[in-house]
């Protein structure tokens, strides 16, 4: 009954969210409330069958029955409630007036060719540091967080080739630009998966974004993006095998290519476990303890070597696991632990809001703003997965690296001008 229950709940999800998501594309196109709907719903929902065939096949035991089926009917009703905020923030925002600056083609492309120096230059310096590529060096993964690694804060920096890359597509959209985005895009995520040891990410954002451009531009038809998917699917499996340097076949490779899918894309069983379990409410606090990773230990001596954010509260907490890493908590989970329910519904109406914030900037701004917009989906992600205080010391962190790299581009441009007087 428990089982029948969850697959109920996954199927009204996948016509409810997935309905939403047909419609606007009808209506109005790729947008950021479709981007963040079906993130939001492959994060919560996804994993549900996979959770099942690993306990039917495999013996594998859910969590807490009841506490299981209260994450998805509390992933369905955060989801009404985001929509609320959203069309809420929709409503507002619309009566409002907008203008939008151009701004000269130089200064845009400097500001990109700033934030790729910022990009190479970082990886250039994490991989002198650390004297080589990690994923070479180091003999499991969970070492990547452990003190034998150097200049652990570099790595935030890495990414800002890829809003650079999207800069450059943007001042001329082309089938050429795109192909040389992708693969200069790629290139640098596999020199950055290779250095800091078996991150993922750049590889993962690389391949969507283009894929999204192509297909809004009509590079890349339905077919192959529904198949580009299936492949990312199984590159991500086969990374993570080689990752955690696992060697499987049989029975045993189904078993792991599930629960290591469900747990890549679907981690919707931690917010299960964080309900069945007994919580000391943290407050906003996680949201302010996340930004400790940008103070210098020379700054501040007494830096706490943990940071007690949601994900790390969870983790250590919650699972009692000391390894170094850190469980994604998921963003209703994130809530919870900070306030519980009445903080995780205010919690959605405001991602609603900010969410709706993402699409009036995107739609009626120039090149910068286009690319700042579409370079933050990383952050959405981190927002569904890892929670509201990952998010918004991550999005502080780009915006002011991004606003300061548009800055200097601003000043040289002036002092050219003015040289050339």
């Amino acid at each position: 009954m428990a089982y029948g229950i969850l697959i109920s709940l996954f199927f009204v999800a996948v016509v409810l969210i997935g309905s939403v998501i047909w419609q606007g594309l009808r209506q109005q196109g790729q947008t950021f409330h479709l981007l963040f709907s079906l993130i939001y719903g492959v994060t919560c929902f996804l994993g549900v069958p996979f959770s099942v065939l690993l306990a039917w096949q495999f013996g594998q035991p859910l969590p807490d029955t009841a506490a299981s089926i209260s994450a998805l009917g509390a992933a369905l009703g955060g989801y009404g409630l985001y929509w609320l905020g959203y069309q809420g923030a929709n409503r507002i925002g619309g009566k409002a007036a907008y203008r939008s600056t151009a701004l000269a083609t130089k200064e845009v492309q400097l500001t990109a060719c700033l934030l790729m120096l910022i990009s190479t230059v970082a990886l250039a310096l994490f991989i002198g540091l650390n004297e080589g590529l990690l994923l070479f060096k180091l003999e499991k993964y969970s070492q990547i967080f452990s003190a034998r690694v150097k200049g652990v804060p570099l790595k935030r920096f890495f990414y800002f080739f890829i809003p650079a890359l999207l800069i450059f597509f943007w001042l001329k959209p082309s089938l050429k630009r795109w192909w040389w985005g992708l693969i200069l895009g790629l290139g640098f995520g596999i020199l950055s998966y290779l250095a800091v040891g078996g991150t993922r990410a750049n590889i993962a954002l690389v391949v969507a974004l283009f894929l999204l451009l192509g297909w809004r531009f009509g590079y890349v038809a339905k077919k192959w993006l529904i198949s580009s998917a299936c492949l990312a699917v199984i590159a991500m499996f086969w990374l993570a095998l080689w990752r955690y340097d696992l060697a499987v076949s049989g029975r045993e490779a189904w078993f792991t290519f599930l629960y290591l899918t469900r747990d890549t894309f679907s981690p919707w069983q931690n917010f299960a476990l964080i309900l069945a379990s007994e919580i000391d409410y943290q407050g906003l606090m996680p949201i302010v303890r996340d930004f400790y990773v940008y103070i210098p230990q020379a700054w501040w001596a007494d830096r706490p070597d943990i940071v007690w954010n949601s994900a790390n509260y969870f983790t250590k907490i919650v699972l009692g696991n000391q390894s170094g890493l850190a469980m994604s908590p998921t963003l209703l989970g994130s809530f919870y632990i900070m306030g519980g329910y009445p903080l995780m519904a205010c919690g959605m109406l405001a991602v609603g809001a900010i969410i709706r914030a993402f699409d009036v900037v995107f739609e009626r701004v120039e090149v910068l703003g286009k690319a700042y917009c579409l370079a933050n989906l990383f952050n959405l992600v981190v927002l569904v997965r890892e929670g509201a205080d990952a998010f918004v010391s991550r999005w502080v962190f780009f915006s002011i690296v991004f606003v300061l790299a548009w800055q200097l581009a601003k000043w040289l441009g002036y002092l050219a001008r003015k040289g050339g007087k």
